[in-house]
């Protein structure tokens, strides 16, 4: 902007988003992800199922969950879910601790930083499409 002149940015008047789930795989650091519209237990639920057809083609025997206290979390149909995949074992992360969550440092942070920083979006398949070649991209850094 030409300096004493103020640019008129429109906006929707709301925030839209994209939800991602990640699992994180340790120690090869690799992932798996799914994007939604919204962050509900359906929707974690459709995560978790992929998740344990992924762990299932890889013959893995367990598979530990960290979790965080959100309310998708906690639902009996998640619980159910999981008690129903006998290869999940749960374990609570510590309430208010994000320090505690290596999907924070790992993917999360260096993701809002690429899709978010600095950047101005007229459509949502444009924020998707960044968010997919992140996503794509920072997987192989993290495999290797």
């Amino acid at each position: 902007m030409k300096k004493g002149h103020q640019e008129r940015i429109l906006t929707p008047g709301y925030n839209r988003r994209i939800n991602i789930f990640i699992t994180l795989f340790w120690p090869k650091k690799g992932y798996i992800f799914n994007r939604f519209e919204k962050r509900r237990s359906r929707e974690f639920k459709f995560h978790l199922s992929n998740l344990f057809q992924y762990a299932k083609r890889r013959g893995s025997k367990r598979v530990i969950l960290f979790l965080d206290h959100a309310n998708y979390h906690k639902t009996k149909t998640v619980k159910r879910l999981i008690r129903r995949y006998r290869i999940f074992r749960v374990r609570l992360l510590p309430k208010k601790a994000p320090e505690l969550n290596p999907i924070e440092r790992a993917i999360n942070s260096p993701l809002k930083a690429f899709v978010c920083s600095n950047r101005s979006y007229t459509t949502m398949h444009e924020v998707n499409t960044r968010t997919t070649y992140f996503l794509r991209n920072h997987r192989r850094i993290l495999c290797t």
